[in-house]
């Protein structure tokens, strides 16, 4: 990138829209989603989903995190990589798991079946848009209907933030912004 201009613009919140200035107070300050909230008409409800579909998932935290930076990843996201690392840290995740994730040693005995099984299920979904029968059944014998479904919007979600960082040409923050699971 050689200027501001070929990439999205990072709002400011002190003068943006009360309804954007608001949905950026619930997260994190991070160059992304002052970026994303470029999208006024769509950044606040975006934050509120975020923000439900975390809450009471059936999915424990540990596997939506590891899918996440398995997202990250295979999208060559190193926004969402970086910034994730902190937020997985902070539920648990732990290095074996970050590194073995980032190496694609996704069967490595850090993880637990479940978590094996969430990843081939995610690493699948992402490459190949349809998750295969046998990746399913892996899934499904280790997860509810519910929690793949989770999983689903988890991956999905986390692909459309992949392709905003990358397309938005958003800039790393200097350092990554804290996890919103942390006080």
């Amino acid at each position: 990138m050689s200027d501001n201009a070929d990439r999205l613009p990072l709002i400011d919140p002190g003068s943006a829209p009360a309804e954007v200035r608001a949905a950026l107070a619930k997260l994190p300050e991070v160059n992304l989603f002052r970026a994303m909230a470029s999208a006024t008409t769509v950044y606040p409800p975006f934050v509120d989903f975020l923000a439900t579909m975390f809450q009471d998932m059936e999915l424990d935290a540990r596997t939506v995190r590891l899918a996440v930076l398995l997202v990250g990843k295979l999208s060559d996201c190193h926004y969402v990589w970086r910034q994730n690392i902190v937020t997985a840290r902070s539920v648990g995740v732990s290095d074996e798991q970050i590194a073995a994730t980032e190496h694609g040693d996704l069967t490595a005995r850090c993880f637990s079946t479940k978590q094996r099984a969430a990843l081939a299920f995610t690493k699948d979904c992402v490459l190949n848009v349809e998750v295969g029968d046998s990746v399913y059944a892996a899934a499904a014998g280790e997860m509810s209907a519910r929690a793949i479904a989770e999983l689903l919007f988890v991956v999905g979600t986390y692909m459309l933030i992949c392709r905003f960082a990358r397309s938005g040409r958003v800039p790393l923050d200097k350092e990554p912004g804290p996890s919103p699971y942390v006080s």
